[in-house]
């Protein structure tokens, strides 16, 4: 148990590869995103940024296309208006650091935030 538990600290606050892949992101838990976030280290802030959102997306996704939402209109607009913020504020992050990989994150970002911000009006 003591092992595991150490594996899991470990794993929350390992770094991503260099590379830092996208389709990677699914493999991170949030505690992890979170540390990365946290990090003073503008690149890996801006990864854990995206990753998030890429993740969050994919939860919102596989709701809509099982029909979740369809019960509750108004608490869907509100977590769709908020997933619209935090997609913005990841983008800022990725301006901010301008590195290379922020082109290919900003890419993925802009077209999230043109899906929310159509799911986001009433």
């Amino acid at each position: 148990m003591r092992a595991l538990s150490i594996f899991f600290v470990v794993m929350a606050f390992a770094t991503p590869a260099a590379a830092q892949a996208l389709e990677d992101c699914p493999r991170y838990v949030p505690i992890t995103l979170e540390a990365w976030i946290a990090s003073p280290d503008l690149k890996l802030a801006a990864y854990g940024y995206t990753c998030r959102m890429i993740n969050i997306d994919t939860t919102l996704s596989q709701a809509m296309r099982e029909g979740v939402q369809a019960s509750d209109s108004a608490t869907w607009l509100e977590t769709y208006r908020r997933t619209l913020e935090r997609v913005r504020e990841a983008s800022a992050i990725n301006r901010r650091w301008a590195g290379p990989e922020a082109t290919r994150n900003l890419a993925v970002l802009t077209r999230l935030e043109v899906k929310y911000r159509r799911l986001a009006e009433p």
